[in-house]
């Protein structure tokens, strides 16, 4: 590039260009997206469900409350095969 004392031109391309940089990164801004999540169908299912879950007891007392009355008056019976499994179950 030849300058013949035309500084004028020279700062005049420079201040150009210069402003062409500042649309470009505005444009750029404008472009720019947030990260968002977006869950299927089956995922919100799930979610909801966790979400009742989380919010119920961890006890049911109602039924706490049948098998305490049924083992004070003797009527809760369970068969020894039941136990016997269970305690194999939980062993091995």
């Amino acid at each position: 590039m030849i300058i013949n004392g035309n500084v004028q031109a020279v700062a005049g391309a420079y201040s150009v260009s210069s402003a062409g940089g500042v649309k470009r990164a505005e444009s750029v801004r404008n472009v720019e997206k947030s990260d968002e999540v977006l869950l299927s169908h089956e995922g919100q299912s799930f979610s909801s469900m966790l979400q009742k879950l989380q919010n119920m007891d961890e006890v049911r007392s109602e039924k706490v409350q049948n098998l305490e009355a049924r083992i004070a008056d003797g009527s809760y019976n369970v068969p020894n095969e039941n136990i016997a499994a269970s305690l194999l179950g939980i062993r091995f």
